[in-house]
């Protein structure tokens, strides 16, 4: 049951996005990154965009990134600090391709948010010595700098998920990934100065 409880926040994001992409294409409609509706006050979609997805396929891809990402993930995690995490990725990615990629007009899929969660999971996690997660976290900000290049195509995986792939939603998630671990672990810090203190 703990482990479960633990998890519940992972289970939860892929069940909506499963249930999301089972309910068609009225949903996608309302629920994706549309420029035109959220200039005309539909905000939610900033952080609803990311439940909806273009295929099965690109379902898939994101639901076992999410997997990978629950896996390295801490138990230890409290859930209210998992579903703030979670609220900040997706709202601050939404936010970032509202803000900076305004040729940007639809938008749709996890993964933007997801490349912030690997970070957020991987970089405390107690299961990996301190090398490994500072390769792990090198090798996503590297892959994300190689696809802001004029070498990435965008259109190489479109018939696995259905169109391109926005990379500059996965360069967003990782800066809000990263100002996360920065965040949390300066909170820390002041913590344990303050514990100290007393």
């Amino acid at each position: 049951m703990q482990h479960f409880l633990a998890w519940s926040v992972w289970l939860g994001i892929g069940l909506l996005s499963a249930v999301v992409f089972g309910a068609g294409e009225a949903a996608t409609e309302l629920l994706r990154f549309d420029r035109t509706a959220v200039e005309g006050g539909d905000w939610w979609r900033l952080l609803t965009a990311h439940f909806v997805h273009l295929s099965s396929g690109h379902l898939l891809l994101n639901l076992a990134a999410l997997a990978l990402a629950a896996y390295v993930a801490s138990p230890a995690t409290p859930l209210r600090m998992q579903i703030l995490a979670w609220g900040w990725l997706c709202f601050a990615t939404g936010l970032g391709l509202y803000l900076f990629a305004d040729d940007l007009y639809y938008y749709v899929g996890l993964s933007g948010a997801l490349h912030g969660a690997m970070l957020i999971a991987i970089a405390p996690s107690p299961y990996y010595s301190l090398k490994v997660r500072i390769t792990v976290v090198l090798v996503i900000v590297v892959k994300v700098l190689w696809e802001q290049s004029g070498f990435y195509d965008d259109m190489a995986n479109a018939e696995m998920v259905g169109g391109r792939t926005e990379a500059r939603s996965h360069l967003l998630g990782v800066i809000a990934g990263l100002i996360w671990i920065a965040l949390s672990q300066s909170w820390k810090h002041y913590e344990r100065r303050k514990s100290l203190e007393n």
